[in-house]
């Protein structure tokens, strides 16, 4: 039971893999700056500047760790 359960997901993954075709006129689309994860330093930098005014402190971005020493 738990061998066919096993296969089964097995091949479900292997069915879903995220593999696609992408036609040419869907890559202009794509690779337009609006579609990145990340957004860019150049962007970000008025709402960074607005943030610090406001909290009243400067960085703290991507640090790690908190007040507590629980690393």
């Amino acid at each position: 039971m738990l061998a066919m359960l096993r296969a089964a997901f097995a091949l479900t993954a292997v069915l879903c893999t995220g593999c696609v075709t992408v036609a040419p006129y869907q890559r202009g689309r794509l690779a337009q700056p609006d579609m990145e994860l990340e957004r860019p330093a150049d962007l970000v930098a008025g709402s960074d500047h607005a943030d610090e005014f406001r909290e009243g402190s400067v960085g703290g971005w991507g640090g790690g760790g908190g007040g507590c020493g629980c690393n």
